[in-house]
């Protein structure tokens, strides 16, 4: 049986409204072109006291569909905070499963959108697709909506520097280390953010104690190391930040794992974004101990030298 999980259990949701505006969608990174379609399920909504929703899958439909992990924008934490402080009156994340992959397109609309709601609008993008096989599309929403009484709204593409914003060209944009034009497009600075969990204590033991994150999704990320800057509290700090699994210690989980410079602070348990500048080399599998020693030292004198070139510190 297909399950409807409400992750988002901090929003209040109006108990007066007359009908439904919902959007539909993945939304991975919560971009600009996103934006334009909750500012667009916003306005609606806000236009005769309706309620907004918005409707989302997990896991990704491309990891059931095609059986391979997806490359995400963000950290689990961070695309829930994102969604929760988009403005909308509820976010509803539905299991993406096999046997919800099979419901066809109207099945899709009568036990997940007319049921539930109210149904006055439903909101998609220019390339939304849904139901078995990617069946249904806008044209198919439209002749349900004249049937069941909704108004269905297509959002032609966002376009920006000559390029149509999406999610992959912004995981395109990460996987080429350009991190420098990704504020184009998602309205904000890259960076993962989680919460800071207590690790091996590899780092402190060599002398290089790090705040750890587990972004919990495949990230779109590189494995590597990384000049960041580290925002935590409305300060900004700067680190070196290495993504990966840690060959040389024979660890499999990828981490996040970022050593400030200048800076000792117990940082664990608090909530911090890392945001990755600059790429600066492949993670490799050292002799040992004292080899990956001398590698940091080395990576942190790079670190300091982008940070002076680029007038960062």
């Amino acid at each position: 049986m297909v399950k409807s999980i409400n992750l988002y259990n901090s929003f209040k949701i109006k108990t007066k409204h007359k009908g439904s505006i919902i959007l539909i969608g993945n939304f991975d990174g919560l971009h600009l072109g996103h934006r334009a379609l909750i500012e667009t399920t916003l306005q609606a909504s806000h236009s005769f006291a309706g309620k907004s929703a918005l409707v989302t899958f997990d896991p990704h439909p491309q990891e059931v569909l095609g059986k391979r992990p997806v490359e995400r924008i963000n950290s689990r934490y961070h695309q829930e905070q994102l969604l929760i402080q988009a403005g909308l009156d509820e976010v509803k994340t539905l299991s993406f499963t096999e046997e919800f992959s099979e419901l066809s397109p109207e099945g899709f609309v009568r036990r997940f959108l007319v049921e539930p709601y109210n149904l006055s609008q439903v909101v998609v993008g220019y390339d939304f697709r849904f139901g078995c096989n990617r069946a249904g599309d806008f044209k198919t929403l439209e002749t349900m909506g004249k049937q069941l009484g909704f108004k269905v709204q297509e959002i032609p593409p966002l376009q920006l520097g000559g390029r149509t914003v999406s999610s992959t060209l912004i995981r395109q944009l990460i996987r080429e280390n350009r991190f420098e034009q990704l504020p184009m497009y998602l309205g904000r600075p890259y960076g993962i953010r989680g919460s800071v969990e207590i690790g091996d204590q590899r780092g402190r033991i060599l002398g290089f104690p790090t705040a750890n994150i587990n972004p919990r999704v495949n990230l779109a990320l590189n494995k590597g190391v990384y000049v960041s800057r580290v925002c935590w509290q409305g300060r900004r700090l700067w680190g070196v930040s290495n993504f990966g699994t840690r060959p040389t210690f024979q660890r499999d989980k990828p981490l996040l794992e970022t050593h400030l410079l200048d800076e000792t602070i117990d940082l664990y348990g608090e909530i911090i974004e890392i945001q990755p500048l600059a790429f600066l080399r492949q993670v490799v599998k050292f002799s040992g101990p004292d080899e990956l020693k001398a590698q940091i030292v080395m990576d942190i004198k790079q670190a300091r030298n982008y940070l002076e070139r680029s007038k960062q510190t």
